[in-house]
Order: C-alpha cells, then sequence, then structure tokens
C-alpha cells in the first residue's frame, strides 16, 4: 500500500524506518506502508533500535501468559463477583454475591456471557481449573493485543524512543502482572481503555468512541471519565459533531440493548445493570464509603508497591515536561497530527483526581490507567535522557522482585486445592478465617461446593446459586446492601466434608486450631502462607535473596480432611 503524502512528508524529515524485527532502521527488502514508523522526533533516529511488530507482540504474549499461569487471584471480589457467576453460566452451580440478587442487579451478566460461551464449549474436554486457566489465557492474550496496538500508537504519536522504553517498562511491571488476566471489570477496560486511546492517537475516530462504549457499557460505567479527552478533541478542536455523535448512538443501540435484553432475562424484570451500580456508587448515603475505605495515602503506596520507581517518573511527568521544554524546546515540540501533551495524558489525570477523592479506594480500581501510567513514566524518561542499560536493569531487578515476593507469599492458596479428592457424591468444602483466601469453584472437582463456618468476620459473604434454571431470579432474604452478615449463609463446622484453616493469629473460640483437633480431621495437605503481622514491611513486599527468608514468617493454610464424614 503507497504511502500517503502526510507518512511521505514525515518519513523524508525524519528518516526513521521500522525493521521487521529488533534491529537498526536498514532497508533490506522492498519498503511498504507498513515499515514506516512515523514519529515527531526533530532528529535523525535510524541509528536507534527498537522491537519491530513480531518481536513486541511475542514479548507482550509472552509476559501476559506467564502472568495468566503464575498470578494469584489478589482480589476476593475476582472470586466471588466474577469467576462464581462465570462458574454457574458454565456448571450450574456457584456463590452468588447480593450484587447479583436482583433485588438490587448491580452486575450484569452479559460480560460473563463472553467468556462462559467459550468455557461451555470446553468444559465437555476439559476439566474445571483447566477452563480456568485457559478462560485466563484468553483475557491475557486479549490484554496483549490491546497492548500491541497501545505500543505502535506510543510510536506513533510520541516517538520510538519512548515506544521502546514504554515496552521495557510495562513487562516485568508487578501492576500489569497482575491486572492483564485478572476477570474483573476494571482489568477489561485495562485493554479496552488501552485500545481505545491507540485508535484515537492514530486518528482512527470511530473506533475510539466504540471501544469507549464498550468499556463503560459493558465493563465498568466509570471509565466514561477516560473518554473526556477524545469528546474534547472530537467536539472542541476537530468540530467532528456528526462523527461523534453519529457512532456514540450506533454504540449505544448497538451495546446497551442487549446487555439490556440479557440482563433482564436473568433477574427476571427489566435491569439496566451501567446505571443500577452507578447509582448504588453515588446516589445512595453508603455506597462509596461502605467498603474499603482508606487514606487519601492508599494509591501512592499501592503505586509504587506496583511500579516502583516508574510510579514517581509518572507523578513527576507534567515538572518533567515543563523543564524539557524550558531547557529543550525541540525536544518537546508536537507535529502538527499529534494531541498536545497536556490532552494525550488528560486521562491519567482525571482518573487519578476522581479516585484519590473517594473514600473507597482498591488496587483493582487503577487497572484501567495502567498502561497510561507506564506512558507518563517513560516519557518521564525520555525527558531526563538517561535510560542506560544500568538504570533498565535495576528496573527490571526491582519488578522481578515484587513478582517473586507475590509469588512465593500468597501462590499457596492457587494449589492448595489440588488435593482435594474426587467424588461422586455432593461434598462440601468450607472456608473459615481464611474466606478471602479462596481461588474460586472453578479449583474443586465436580460435586464439590465452597460454603463458609462461623468466623470473628461479621460481614456479608457469598451463599450458593440456586442451581435452577431460573438461579438468577431468585431473590434470597440473607442479602443486603450493608454488608452486614447473616447467619443463614454458614454451615456448622461439622457438615464439612473438607475445611480450609491456617495457623495465623491465635486460636479463640470462634476461630479454633482445627488442624490440631486429631480426633476430628486429618491433614490433607500444606501450603506455605507469609504471614505478614510477623514479617519486615521491606521484605515481604519485594523478595531479595538471602534476606528474605531471615526477614519474614511464613505460617501453614492447611487443607483438611473430616473423618466423620468421610469414613
Amino acid at each position: 500500500m503507497p504511502l500517503t503524502a502526510r507518512q511521505r512528508s514525515i518519513h523524508n524529515k525524519n528518516g526513521t524506518k521500522r525493521s521487521a524485527s529488533f534491529s537498526k532502521g536498514k532497508k533490506t527488502r522492498k519498503s511498504s506502508e507498513s515499515e514506516f514508523l512515523m514519529t515527531n522526533a526533530p532528529s535523525d533516529l535510524r541509528s536507534i533500535a527498537y522491537p519491530g511488530g513480531a518481536v513486541a507482540l511475542g514479548l507482550l504474549l509472552t509476559s501476559r501468559l506467564l502472568a495468566a499461569y503464575w498470578s494469584h487471584i489478589s482480589d476476593c471480589d475476582e472470586t466471588y463477583n466474577y469467576w462464581e457467576p462465570l462458574h454457574y453460566l458454565v456448571y450450574g452451580s456457584g456463590l452468588q454475591t447480593w450484587e447479583y440478587s436482583p433485588e438490587y442487579a448491580i452486575r450484569s451478566y452479559m460480560p460473563l456471557w463472553l467468556f462462559a460461551l467459550p468455557a461451555k464449549i470446553l468444559s465437555y474436554i476439559m476439566a474445571p481449573v483447566t477452563v480456568f486457566y485457559t478462560v485466563r489465557i484468553i483475557l491475557a492474550t486479549l490484554s496483549a493485543c490491546a497492548d500491541f496496538m497501545f505500543y505502535k500508537a506510543i510510536c506513533h504519536e510520541f516517538g520510538v524512543h519512548v515506544g521502546r522504553v514504554w515496552l521495557c517498562l510495562t513487562l516485568p511491571a508487578a501492576g500489569m502482572f497482575a491486572s492483564s488476566a485478572a476477570m474483573l471489570p476494571s482489568a477489561w477496560s485495562s485493554a479496552l481503555v488501552a485500545a481505545a486511546l491507540a485508535c484515537w492517537w492514530r486518528k482512527r475516530y470511530p473506533y475510539a468512541v466504540v471501544l469507549t462504549a464498550i468499556t463503560t457499557l459493558l465493563s465498568w460505567p466509570f471509565t466514561a471519565i477516560l473518554g473526556l479527552p477524545i469528546a474534547i478533541d472530537m467536539l472542541i478542536i476537530k468540530k467532528q459533531y456528526t462523527e461523534f455523535i453519529k457512532w456514540s448512538v450506533i454504540s449505544l443501540l448497538v451495546i446497551l440493548l442487549p446487555t439490556v435484553a440479557v440482563d433482564s432475562w436473568h433477574y427476571g424484570r427489566l435491569v439496566v445493570a451501567p446505571w443500577n451500580i452507578v447509582a448504588y456508587n453515588i446516589f445512595t448515603e453508603h455506597g462509596p464509603d461502605l467498603y474499603g475505605v482508606e487514606p487519601w495515602t492508599y494509591y501512592f503506596v499501592n503505586g509504587f508497591l506496583n511500579f516502583n520507581i516508574v510510579w514517581v517518573l509518572s507523578l513527576s511527568c507534567p515538572l518533567l515536561l515543563g523543564a524539557c521544554t524550558a531547557v529543550a524546546p525541540r525536544s518537546t515540540a508536537r507535529a502538527g497530527f499529534c494531541v498536545p501533551y497536556w490532552l494525550a495524558l488528560l486521562p491519567l489525570a482525571l482518573w487519578l483526581a476522581v479516585f484519590m477523592l473517594q473514600p473507597h479506594k482498591e488496587e483493582r480500581f487503577l487497572y484501567p490507567v495502567y498502561s497510561v501510567v507506564v506512558l507518563t513514566g517513560a516519557i518521564s524518561l525520555d525527558c531526563l535522557q538517561k535510560m542506560t542499560f544500568a538504570v533498565g536493569t535495576e528496573l527490571f531487578r526491582h519488578s522481578i522482585s515484587r513478582i517473586t515476593a507475590l509469588y512465593n507469599n500468597y501462590h499457596g492458596a492457587m494449589t492448595l486445592l489440588r488435593h482435594v479428592p474426587e467424588s461422586s457424591e455432593p461434598r462440601i468444602l468450607c472456608f473459615g478465617k481464611e474466606w478471602y483466601r479462596s481461588p474460586s469453584s472453578w479449583h474443586l472437582p465436580q460435586h464439590h461446593g465452597v460454603r463458609f463456618i462461623t468466623t470473628h468476620f461479621d460481614g456479608q459473604l457469598p451463599a450458593p446459586y440456586q442451581e435452577t434454571s431460573d438461579g438468577t431470579r431468585i431473590i434470597h432474604p440473607y442479602f443486603n446492601d450493608q454488608n452486614k452478615g447473616d447467619n443463614r449463609t454458614y454451615v456448622h463446622v461439622s457438615e464439612c466434608h473438607y475445611l480450609v484453616d491456617s495457623d495465623i493469629g491465635a486460636p479463640s473460640t470462634l476461630e479454633p486450631a482445627y488442624h490440631k483437633q486429631t480426633n476430628t480431621w486429618d491433614i490433607i495437605a500444606t501450603v506455605p502462607l507469609l504471614d505478614s503481622s510477623k514479617s519486615h514491611p521491606l521484605f515481604r513486599s519485594f523478595y531479595i535473596p538471602v534476606l528474605s527468608y531471615k526477614n519474614v514468617v511464613y505460617a501453614n493454610l492447611y487443607l483438611l480432611r473430616n473423618k466423620l464424614l468421610n469414613n
């Protein structure tokens, strides 16, 4: 395909060509449009080596697929609000939370069906835990493809140097490791927002509008905030009123109507789930401050844990851009076809401003802007011009250190349930004080279900779906939107065929050391689990060879068998 006049102009000005792999831009065969990479840099970049399409996509796929296999479920909301309902759609059994009660209906079944359909097909030939990891692989692959689009757009919009740095920083980032294969709307939105921004920067406005609508209506309504800069560009700067309105209306009809139809069928009444979740979180007195209330410093600490020095660089980006502009104006000059820096980076500023002010804070709430966090960090490094091999190696080492710490400290919970014996009869596996460690029903053999026993925790826990064709329509009296526990959702410990227990904390009447009650319980399997209260904060957060094991304490997570019920 021949180059456009604009592409020829930019190429002639900068002399920048892209090879098919990680090599210098030297012409080796007949050129085509796909071999040219536009850049706004005013100097000749032919001497810069950078990964081409095949290499970049291969690296991203490798990184994200490793996360799909190695990452643990760090948020119990992922287990109980997404994996469990998905298990119900595929196998007809699972745990239901109050959000899926027809009385409240603040979660949509529509996005779950996008994964339930392939999972249902796979369920005929695979065990549930294999289907679980296959779905994770699908999520990781889609995330890698979105990141690849983002990488190409960065190279187009910010230059190949920033693109190369972004790729180097995103591959080992602990934040991307945690989010890229997560079964969470915020994780889906992370990929969708990256793809939408990529289309926006490449002037593919219809795709940008549609992808923004998908993340808003099908994934997480609050990500509409991230589409505001696209709307500003199209309506105020480019004045593309007709294009914006046309694709907004088309997206609304094509996405929202099927979603309403699917959810209304499941809940047995007219339901607009995206509106319900917005109304609950904004227009109720308890919605934004009932769960996970954290101080204003929460995201600063959490951002550093997941991105270390990249997070500091990201927050420093406006200052560094200003300083770089004052010292070397040409280095930050933008080509005429590029979006201004302030508008291109506005999504991150908007998102942080909104969510840092909210009392309810969780790590997953930053997932949608993780790619932009890395981008602003890359831009800061570009401004500093200190992307040396030593710095790059140090950044990589710290990220790998964080991932290793997460794996060593918490991955045992993902493997413990592999030791549950198969049975042709119904069996109950119970969680007590470690209820939030459950990796979901996907890790259990068939005919086994998850239930909970009484502990010191007095909040609301999920309960099993009614395993009938109309199970999603049934209103249970024990669900509420006040996070109040209900004894009707618990079972007595004597009814449990298997029990997950730990030796973290001191035993009490409500939380005895079941693993020591040898007359009733057999220990089937044991896995290590970090006892954070007895471990040094630095060494439990990052893995440092030799020193970590001397400064952290591991407890045990036990899988117990009830002797009285399994004779």
